[in-house]
């Protein structure tokens, strides 16, 4: 694993989707992804996660990178997501594919 630090591009698409799943905004949310990212995230699975994770996320998160590694032809890249009632903690898991979020996995 890759302990460099992400370009600012994959650091900003994080931040959208984060920020999406927290005010619960769907197009937030797909707006940084390719077509499959699109198509494979429906409103009603982003809804499901963005119930639970953002009343937490609005009293206060933060976020450590970890690193990235490659699968094929996707960047995979790793944070820690921690929040200010300090709970369980997740890791988000963003793959990306010619400089489009090709998935999100928070868990």
């Amino acid at each position: 694993m890759s302990s460099n630090h992400p370009s600012e591009n994959i650091v900003a698409y994080l931040q959208t989707i984060l920020e999406a799943t927290k005010t619960g905004n769907y197009e937030q949310f797909i707006s940084v992804g390719n077509d499959n990212y699109k198509t494979g995230i429906s409103k009603e699975m982003f809804d499901a996660v963005s119930s639970q994770l953002a009343p937490r996320m609005k009293e206060g998160y933060d976020i450590a990178y970890f690193g990235n590694f490659k699968q094929m032809e996707y960047q995979i890249y790793l944070w820690k997501l921690s929040f200010a009632d300090s709970g369980d903690e997740f890791v988000a898991r963003m793959t990306v594919n010619r400089d489009k979020v090709a998935g999100i996995l928070i868990n």
